[in-house]
C-alpha cells in the first residue's frame, strides 16, 4: 500500500509529531540527546562535564561535583513540510506544526566518585493524517470512489535511572535501567461515494491501540587519556540491550449497521523489537572551544519484513559531528562573549525500507547557550535544526522540517545557589 499526503493545506498542530512515515514501525525516532546538545547535532557519547547533564552515557554521571545538583528541562516545536507526486503526476504538498517535550533530566552526586542520573524523553512519536482514493477494482468500479483515510498519534517515552562510577582516575563506567512506556493509536476509515449519486453504503472503520511497558538496560564507559587545566580528551562508548516491545494490542472494528454490533480482537504481543545499539564518541575540550564526533549503530534489521505494507527494516549507521565556542565565559563587560555558540551536522540511515528503497536522513543545527548571570553556570539553551529525508522517486515522500528546541539548565552548587536556603541575621 502507498500513502498519499493530504494536499494543498496545512494540518492542525495537535500532534506531537507529524510524518506519513510514522504509519509504520514505532514512528519517528527522537534524535535529541537533550537541549544542551541539540545545537551540536546531539554529539554527547564522549562528553564529560560537571556542568552538563549527559542523557546518552551514564558513565558521565560520575563527573558531577560534590555538593551540587543539575536539573534540565526542555521543549521542542517543529514545522514539517511533505511533498509527493500522485498517480497523475501532480505534486501534492502538506505541512504541519507539532509540539512536544524534549527532556527532563537530573544529575547529582552520591559520593565523591559516584553519581546518579534520571531522565525522561521521547523515544519515538507517531503522528499522521493521510488518505488515498481507490477506483481500480472491479467491485468498486461498479459502485463509485472509495476514500481511505488513516490517522494515528501517540508516542513511546524512554525513562532512565542510572549510576556512574569512577573506579580509577580518568576512567568511569555507568549503567542504567531503561523503561519504555506509551501508547500508539491508529485509525482507519473507508467511505464510498456513488458514481450515480443513488444508494447508500456503510462506512468501514477500525482502530488499533498498542500499549507498551517494557524494561531494558544501557551501559557506558568513558576514559580521559588527556586531562589537565587546558585540555581534556574523552573517549566514550555505550551499549543498549534493546528489547522486544510485546505491546498489548487491541483491534476494534465497529460494524456500522443498524444493530450497532462490533467485533473486538485482543492479541498479547507483537514481533517488533527496539534494537540493540552500540555508540562510540570522542570529545575534545579546551578553555574556549570544544569539538566532538559520535558514531551509532542500531540493528533494526532484526525486525521482520511487513509484506502487507511492503515495508522492511534495516540496520542503521549514524555519524554526528559538532562543537561549541565561548569567547570569554566570565567577561563582565561584553555579554556576547559570555554566550556559547554551537553548531553540528548529522548524517544517517533511516530505519524503514519502503518499496525496497533505502532512505537517509541529514540535519544541520545551530544553537546558543545564554547564562542567566555573570559568573554563573545555569543557562538557557536555544537550538535550531533543519532536517531532510526521503525522496520523490519510487512513489515515496520527501520531508523537510525545521525544529526549534528551548531548554533550561539549573546548577545548584558552589557557583549557583539555586537550592541553598538563605539565612538572615
Amino acid at each position: 500500500m502507498s500513502l498519499a499526503v493530504i494536499g494543498l493545506r496545512a494540518q492542525e498542530g495537535s500532534l506531537n509529531s507529524y510524518s506519513p512515515y510514522t504509519f509504520y514501525g514505532v514512528g519517528n525516532l527522537s534524535m535529541s540527546n537533550g537541549t544542551t546538545f541539540d545545537g551540536m547535532a546531539g554529539v554527547s557519547v564522549g562528553f564529560r562535564s560537571y556542568m552538563k547533564v549527559n542523557l546518552t552515557n551514564p558513565a558521565a554521571f560520575s563527573a558531577v561535583a560534590r555538593n551540587s545538583m543539575l536539573l534540565e528541562a526542555g521543549i521542542t516545536g517543529s514545522n514539517v513540510y511533505s511533498k509527493q507526486y500522485n498517480a497523475a503526476g501532480k505534486l501534492m504538498r502538506s505541512s504541519d506544526n507539532s509540539f512536544n517535550f524534549s527532556n527532563v533530566a537530573m544529575m547529582l552526586p552520591l559520593t565523591k566518585k559516584l553519581g546518579i542520573g534520571f531522565s525522561a524523553k521521547p523515544y519515538s512519536s507517531v503522528g499522521y493524517k493521510t488518505q488515498r482514493y481507490e477506483t481500480s477494482s472491479d467491485v468498486i468500479a461498479d459502485l463509485g470512489t472509495v476514500l481511505y483515510s488513516y490517522t494515528g498519534e501517540g508516542n513511546i517515552t524512554q525513562m532512565k535511572l542510572g549510576v556512574g562510577w569512577e573506579p580509577f582516575k580518568n576512567f568511569s563506567i555507568g549503567a542504567e535501567a531503561v523503561f519504555y512506556h506509551g501508547a500508539i493509536n491508529r485509525n482507519y476509515n473507508a467511505t464510498i461515494t456513488s458514481f450515480t449519486g443513488n444508494g447508500e453504503y456503510n462506512s468501514i472503520s477500525a482502530s488499533v491501540t498498542e500499549r507498551i511497558n517494557r524494561f531494558s538496560g544501557n551501559f557506558g564507559v568513558q576514559w580521559n587519556p588527556l586531562s589537565n587545566d587546558d585540555n581534556m580528551l574523552t573517549i566514550g562508548a555505550t551499549y543498549n540491550l534493546g528489547c522486544r516491545l510485546k505491546p498489548q494490542t487491541v483491534d476494534y472494528i465497529p460494524s456500522g449497521n443498524v444493530f450497532g454490533d462490533s467485533v473486538r480482537f485482543e492479541t498479547p504481543s507483537s514481533s517488533l523489537r527496539i534494537p540493540q545499539s552500540v555508540a562510540a564518541g570522542v570529545f575534545y575540550h579546551r578553555q574556549t572551544w570544544s569539538v566532538g564526533v559520535d558514531y551509532e549503530w542500531h540493528n533494526w534489521g532484526i525486525n521482520e519484513f511487513d509484506a502487507a505494507n511492503n515495508v522492511g527494516y534495516r540496520d542503521t549507521h549514524t555519524i554526528r559531528v559538532g562543537g561549541m565556542y565561548t569567547p570569554a565565559r566570565f567577561d563582565v563587560r561584553n555579554p556576547f562573549k559570555r554566550l556559547t555558540y554551537k553548531a553540528g551536522y548529522r548524517y544517517g540511515d533511516y530505519y524503514l525500507v519502503k518499496n525496497g528503497v533505502n532512505m537517509t536522513e541529514q540535519a544541520v543545527s545551530v544553537g546558543v547557550e545564554i547564562p542567566f548571570k555573570t559568573m554563573k553556570i545555569s543557562n538557557l539553551n536555544v537550538a535550531l535544526e533543519y532536517c531532510w529525508r526521503g525522496t520523490l522517486q519510487h512513489n515515496l515522500i520527501r520531508e523537510n522540517y525545521v525544529k526549534v528546541s528551548i531548554g533550561v539548565l539549573f546548577f545548584g552548587g558552589d557557583f549557583d545557589y539555586w537550592f541553598v536556603k538563605k539565612k538572615f541575621k
